[in-house]
């Protein structure tokens, strides 16, 4: 699978400050949750911002586990919403 064109250039650094932040701790900590962060989760899809500034908004973003990340994503497939 192709990775989206915005995970190129300025994502890489949004997405270590965000993962030292929370320095490598899980921050959705769902069912199943490793409490080892590996990614980056956007609380509100970017999609939602008409400017695409919600891709590197540091303040939209937050450190997960894959488990909890995945978890949103199949919930978000299923509800009107992606909030926990």
């Amino acid at each position: 699978m192709a990775r989206k064109p915005q995970y190129k250039g300025p994502w890489k650094k949004v997405r270590q400050t965000v993962l030292d932040r929370d320095r490598y701790e899980c921050q959705i900590r769902g069912v199943g949750c490793t409490r080892q962060a590996t990614e980056v989760d956007h609380i509100l899809p970017a999609a939602l911002d008409p400017h695409g500034a919600g891709w590197f908004d540091e303040d939209n973003l937050r450190a997960a586990c894959q488990s909890c990340n995945l978890g949103r994503l199949v919930k978000s497939k299923t509800t009107s919403s992606r909030q926990w």
